[in-house]
């Protein structure tokens, strides 16, 4: 079975940079092949690994409730709808990615919701590692596509906004009918050192502190300019902290 990573945080906080780099450090330094699931609406995962998907689920979910499907002979519905969904995954350097695309809206489509969870559990044991860039709110883990997470980051700058906003990213986790076995946060974008009644508000919440990433001016440039994660340096001090979180934390828990 997968080892399922969920990233979450506010926007703007690096959650999308985070999960890019640890798809890049899992594959090109540890050899694990991934499945990249772009969750967030503003499907900003796929630019930053050098890919632009033509198809999300969101296209398919809309087809078919517009009716717009047509089921080729001797196919079922479900299946030719599973076919639909696997055209949507775009083949990378040792890594897949899928595009969510834009958020249900007021009428969620369940059918296509639940064919899509089943897609998901059944391809994800072709993968060691499963990488989700979430949405803050996060909502939409038991709805579309998993139900058990193995490791709950929650990315949030050093700050008492931060803090607020991990608190309530942990209250909606809470909330939802899905299984984390682990939830850590990582600090991101810090500029020198994360002060210490910042790290000791973090602790109260029962969350540990396991990276802090620090700003990186190589790979703001690559991101800036458009380009892939691939295209930063080794040595961006960035990915150098994005490796040895991966390193402590992630291989050893898989």
């Amino acid at each position: 079975m997968a080892h399922t990573i969920a990233v979450s945080g506010k926007g703007g906080v690096g959650k999308t940079t985070l999960s890019a780099a640890m798809i890049r450090c899992l594959t090109l330094d540890f050899g694990k092949a991934v499945l990249a699931v772009d969750a967030d609406p503003n499907s900003s995962l796929g630019p930053l690994l050098g890919q632009e998907p033509e198809r999300t689920v969101a296209d398919i979910r809309e087809d078919v409730r517009a009716e717009r499907v047509r089921i080729s002979p001797g196919m079922s519905k479900d299946r030719q709808i599973e076919y639909m969904i696997q055209t949507c995954v775009v083949e990378g350097r040792k890594y897949d990615l899928l595009t969510m695309g834009h958020p249900e809206g007021p009428s969620c489509y369940c059918y296509v919701n639940n064919l899509l969870r089943k897609f998901i559990d059944e391809v994800s044991g072709d993968y060691p590692y499963v990488v989700v860039d979430n949405e803050a709110g996060m909502e939409h883990l038991s709805r579309r596509t998993t139900n058990r997470v193995d490791e709950l980051l929650i990315v949030s700058e050093a700050t008492a906004l931060g803090l607020r906003t991990t608190r309530r990213i942990l209250e909606i986790a809470a909330s939802l009918q899905v299984i984390v076995k682990h939830k850590f946060c990582v600090l991101s974008r810090v500029q020198k050192t994360a002060p210490e009644h910042v790290l000791k508000e973090f602790s109260q919440l029962g969350l540990e502190v396991v990276a802090t990433i620090p700003y990186d001016a190589k790979l703001y440039d690559v991101a800036a300019g458009g380009g892939s994660i691939f295209e930063v340096p080794p040595d961006s001090a960035a990915l150098v902290a994005v490796k040895a979180l991966v390193e402590a934390r992630l291989l050893n828990e898989a």
